[in-house]
């Protein structure tokens, strides 16, 4: 009996080893995943953000040159 549970742990530590090598590098390629969609999103907010503020200040152009010629 002592000798089958002997074996049979050395089994058991093999396994859970071998599960162990077999998570980790999911666990890390997930958390790099979402890190990786939390920068995007971040990006795409400031990209989408500059935007606006690039075409807000067309239009005040636009509307500035209009004023102008429109008192001349």
């Amino acid at each position: 009996m002592i000798v089958v549970w002997s074996e049979l742990a050395g089994d058991l530590g093999g396994v859970v080893l071998f599960l162990v090598w077999l998570v980790i590098p999911l666990l890390y390629l997930v958390a790099l995943g979402r890190r990786y969609v939390r920068q995007s999103r971040e990006s795409a907010q400031a990209a989408v953000w500059a935007r606006d503020e690039v075409r807000q200040i067309r239009e005040e152009q636009r509307e500035g040159r209009n004023d102008v010629d429109a008192g001349e």
